[in-house]
């Protein structure tokens, strides 16, 4: 099976025959399901996202007199009639290509059970069906892999920027500790192995410069959003994508003096198969799963002078935009001279690319010639342009 960008689904079937067998079709049938993961196995709800059914091999008399073809036989070849066509067992085997078109609808993505709120599954099975009898032969399934391709710039655009949230951690008699916000200077959203530029403003209501925190926890997660259709209920699943230990610049902090402190985390390519639970899907939001990414900065404060004291904490989060695709650069577009022609015959190209203002003023040539017989001017041979690159 191969699986193009233009959504098709290629691959082919093969059918091996032992003995004579009255076959009345051969096909393939493509699933979609979803499900939303509970609790309760018994309350899962199922939904059928689409079937699609393809006729491979048909034993209906065809239209005409066809060719005979090695491995096929007449059903009714025994009375001297060939009303219907039929398959004979040989040394190989049948096969069958096929080409399905994906659905053009916006459909999730395919994801295992036990790996996320939501499973979806995209099945593909062969059949046959047996004359004269309600038995039908399926084949093994095959599961199809199904991922979205978004672009990190586009996605961008359509999200709003948030404003940094600010967090105020305070001490057991209310006092403040410190104040924290996490802002990202990634505007085109950010692919899977790229690094992400944050900027961690931070506030330390400490005078002791000994009791300055040394070190912060940094966490790039992958949340998954659940939307019940029933009840409107929203169910969160976090999944660690990675986590690391950094040291705060002790020439940068101070104690009661806002600092910035400029961070370069890198957002891991997801292990599929990794016992963490990532997925490996982007950014999205379909069919109601949202797929979101955030780094988790984690800095722990000290209140007191005394190691007994209890550990406060003061965490901020930033959410990023992740793609699985690279943004397409650009083209530099050209721009096209325009010829201008005065009644004397003198012409220029009016083009910033082909020369300055002061040339497009001073250096005009004779390019072409009037007639007074022909409303149409000769090109002279000595011009700038040919006759051809006038329209």
């Amino acid at each position: 099976m191969r699986y193009d960008k233009r959504k098709l689904i290629e691959g082919h079937v093969v059918l091996h025959l032992k003995r004579r067998l009255d076959i009345s079709k051969i096909g393939i049938t493509f699933n979609g399901t979803t499900k939303q993961v509970t609790a309760t196995p018994d309350k899962t709800r199922e939904t059928q996202l689409f079937t699609l059914q393809e006729i491979l091999w048909n034993a209906a008399p065809s239209k005409g007199k066809a060719p005979a073809r090695k491995g096929y036989y007449g059903l009714d070849s025994t009375n001297g009639s060939n009303d219907r066509k039929g398959l004979c067992p040989t040394s190989g085997a049948h096969t069958f290509l096929f080409a399905i078109k994906w659905p053009q609808v916006n459909f999730p993505p395919n994801l295992p059970p036990q790996r996320s709120l939501v499973q979806t599954e995209y099945v593909l099975r062969a059949f046959i069906q047996v004359l004269k009898s309600d038995e039908e032969i399926t084949s093994e399934p095959l599961y199809v892999e199904f991922r979205p391709h978004i672009d990190p710039s586009r996605l961008a655009k359509q999200t709003p920027a948030a404003e940094p949230q600010t967090t105020i951690v305070k001490d057991d008699n209310d006092r403040v500790l410190g104040e924290a916000s996490l802002s990202c200077s990634n505007p085109k959203g950010l692919i899977f192995g790229s690094e992400c530029q944050l900027t961690l403003n931070l506030l330390l209501r400490q005078s002791d410069p000994k009791r300055l925190p040394r070190k912060a926890k940094i966490e790039v997660c992958e949340i998954h959003k659940s939307v019940s259709p029933t009840n409107d209920s929203t169910k969160h699943q976090c999944f660690i994508l990675s986590h690391e230990t950094i040291l705060l610049p002790p020439e940068i902090l101070k104690p009661h003096t806002e600092c910035k402190i400029p961070l370069r985390i890198q957002v891991p390519i997801p292990e599929v198969d990794s016992q963490r639970g990532a997925t490996g899907l982007p950014t999205l939001t379909i069919d109601g799963l949202q797929v979101q990414y955030l780094i988790r900065v984690c800095i722990p404060l000290n209140p007191s002078r005394f190691m007994t004291s209890k550990t406060k904490v003061i965490s901020v989060e930033c959410p990023v935009v992740v793609g699985n695709v690279k943004p397409k650069e650009r083209r530099a577009t050209r721009k096209v001279p325009m010829l201008v022609v005065n009644a004397e015959g003198e012409g220029i190209w009016d083009s910033s690319q082909s020369m300055s203002l002061k040339e497009q003023h001073y250096e005009k040539r004779r390019i072409i010639e009037w007639s007074d017989t022909c409303e149409i001017p000769r090109f002279l041979a000595g011009g700038d342009v040919d006759e051809e690159d006038i329209v």
